[in-house]
């Protein structure tokens, strides 16, 4: 016993980790063992860990008897290398286990399905043995076969842009019978024109595409498509910055709202908050903030000055002089103060701070097919249209050609220079009415 508590400091053991670590890392990602569309079998997490462990072991090993080391206990590392193998095999197995029964499918991305009764009854089912996580909408049947169950029909594939109309959807996931391969491209560039992420299950097919990297749900070989260029880790950091400025932006609203909030009570009746549905990603409605700047009947209202309408395709709504505003009101977008309470939905993750414009319903629903790439990403408090001219820029499709330019082009480094550009644009008060 004695021999077991007599051990070096813990920083003589410190190589080891050193060795270790890295060794364990490559061989569990060698084995797919860090990848989502992985299957997640007990026996597989076993071996693949067991694996991953006994390598290490064997490098420590090698490097113990390579440099004639003595002092070290073995014993210890033996312990070391059993638990290292125990410990993570029971981890995984926990968190594969908490994670396929989590039920709550809030952060999924909405998927239709295109496809038939075999490919759906595949899909589903090695969709369960991953930690891929998708809200499917519902399916597009195509092909001969039984009618696929469970799931909300959607209707036929020649109304697929009516279905991606009327539908909150993130990814279209196409396979198609060898008999509709030549339609393929035509509902590809579809989604491709809304922004909407398309995958290809590509099993229907005997391809030779070596120059084709092509990703895999299981044995389902998939190649995708898609317009929408922010990974994992560029929406981690753009999605930082969200939290990080509007926390920022919320301080200074909480400030500036000691005098603002007496001065719009003071000057006319009606709320501090104006609260208005606009659209954000792919057509999921939120409530969106501003301190109120007009007239509180200044809805019931625009019916009547519509002929005034400065966007005569009524794609979008501004009158220069617009008789709602209130006196404060008219301070307020001068110096764009009204736009603080969007901080609250950056924050919620309703919005970006640099993104698109957030139309409202009745303007998206006027919407030729091309202007659904602009809710492809989320809208922002500012972005290209913004800093490029904002009211000044009456012509819609100018403003759909800077936000899918944004779009295309997106950086965190843009991100930096649009917020950059607007804070120089507000002190100088241009194009803000």
């Amino acid at each position: 016993v004695s021999n077991l508590t007599k051990l070096h400091d813990y920083s003589d053991y410190l190589w080891i980790l050193i060795i270790y670590i890295p060794v364990w890392i490559f061989t569990m990602a060698s084995r797919g063992m860090y990848n989502k569309t992985t299957f997640y079998y007990v026996d597989r997490i076993a071996r693949n860990v067991i694996l991953a462990s006994l390598l290490s072991g064997l490098c420590i090993g090698a490097m113990l008897y390579f440099v004639k080391e003595v002092s070290t206990s073995r014993l210890f590392i033996g312990f070391f290398i059993f638990y290292s193998m125990v410990l993570p095999m029971l981890e995984r197995y926990a968190f594969s286990m908490i994670y396929r029964r989590n039920k709550s499918f809030n952060a999924a991305p909405q998927l239709i399905l295109v496809c038939s009764h075999d490919t759906y009854s595949l899909f589903s089912q090695y969709l369960k043995k991953t930690q891929i996580r998708y809200n499917i909408v519902g399916v597009v049947q195509v092909g001969q076969g039984k009618i696929i169950k469970n799931v909300k029909n959607l209707g036929a594939l020649d109304d697929l842009e009516e279905i991606l109309k009327k539908n909150i959807v993130d990814e279209v996931i196409l396979s198609m019978p060898r008999d509709y391969f030549g339609g393929v491209k035509q509902y590809v560039h579809l989604c491709e024109q809304m922004g909407i992420t398309v995958r290809i299950i590509m099993n229907s097919y005997d391809l030779q595409m070596s120059h084709v990297q092509i990703s895999m749900l299981g044995p389902l070989p998939m190649v995708t498509f898609h317009t929408v260029t922010l990974n994992p880790l560029q929406k981690a950091i753009k999605r930082s910055m969200d939290i990080a400025g509007a926390s920022v932006g919320l301080l200074v609203t909480l400030i500036a709202s000691l005098f603002i909030v007496p001065a719009i009570k003071l000057d006319s009746p009606g709320p501090i908050i104006f609260k208005q549905k606009r659209v954000g990603r792919y057509g999921r409605v939120f409530d969106f903030y501003k301190f109120r700047t007009m007239c509180a009947d200044a809805e019931t209202k625009k019916e009547e000055l519509q002929a005034l309408n400065e966007h005569k395709d009524g794609l979008m709504f501004k009158i220069k002089e617009d008789p709602r505003i209130t006196r404060i009101g008219a301070i307020l977008r001068k110096t764009s103060l009204d736009e603080l309470p969007q901080f609250y939905n950056v924050l919620k993750g309703d919005m970006s701070l640099v993104g698109t414009r957030p139309p409202t319903p009745d303007e998206v629903a006027r919407y030729d097919l091309e202007h659904y790439r602009r809710i492809s990403i989320k809208p922002g408090l500012t972005g290209m249209w913004q800093v490029s001219g904002r009211s000044n820029i009456l012509d819609f499709d100018e403003v759909v050609a800077l936000d899918t330019k944004y779009i295309d082009k997106w950086s965190i480094w843009l991100d930096v220079r649009i917020i950059l550009k607007t804070v120089f644009k507000v002190l100088k008060r241009e194009s803000a009415y």
